[in-house]
């Protein structure tokens, strides 16, 4: 037996050997791959990419005159609000359509926009420490989730810190006497302006 189990043995290293010299599959480093945010809301979501990079649709309500400033030049952050400085959208057409609080239903604009969130935090009560401050802390949008106690409607809101990130889609509601107009020069711009804050 003693001459069979040595042969055995030899077999077993010499298999052992060539196997050690066939190159093995590598998969890709831990630390190469992206990571994502937080889903918040699958239904809106229009791009998934890596961390910082979701887009969504959202919809700003505006006057006749601020929505062709914004067409012709981009949107401007607003100096106070309750979250803070930044340009106020929602992904609920119905938030949008309560502003300005100026104005009459039928004298204002809703703006279809499309929006690169970066990094959100979610503010989901009144006197959150990072309610007006979340920015500082190194978050590009700031979100009120639907039903949250923040805000009488429950509708969901967004403020969003930098205004390159938000560009103008399309115009979806308009007083009849402007829509042609807005609609015209959203247009004009898209065929002849591309700039940054639009989507042509």
């Amino acid at each position: 037996m003693a001459p069979l189990t040595a042969t055995v043995l030899a077999l077993f290293v010499l298999l052992s050997s060539t196997l050690a010299d066939v190159p093995q599959a590598v998969g890709p480093e831990l630390s190469k791959i992206e990571s994502f945010d937080e889903l918040h809301d699958p239904t809106h979501v229009i791009i998934r990419r890596a961390t910082g990079s979701k887009v969504y649709d959202m919809y700003h309500g505006t006057s006749v005159q601020a929505a062709e400033s914004i067409i012709q030049t981009g949107f401007r952050p607003s100096k106070d609000g309750m979250l803070g400085p930044g340009v106020y959208l929602s992904r609920d057409i119905r938030k949008a359509q309560r502003y300005p609080l100026y104005l009459g239903p039928a004298d204002r604009v809703i703006l279809k926009t499309r929006v690169r969130v970066g990094k959100v935090k979610k503010i989901d009560r009144q006197g959150h420490p990072l309610q007006r401050t979340w920015h500082a802390h190194g978050y590009d949008t700031a979100w009120v989730p639907p039903n949250s106690p923040m805000v009488p409607s429950g509708l969901t809101e967004n403020c969003v810190w930098d205004p390159k990130r938000v560009k103008v889609l399309a115009v979806v509601q308009a007083p009849a006497a402007a829509v042609g107009k807005l609609n015209s020069l959203l247009h004009k711009m898209k065929t002849y302006h591309c700039n940054y804050w639009l989507v042509c």
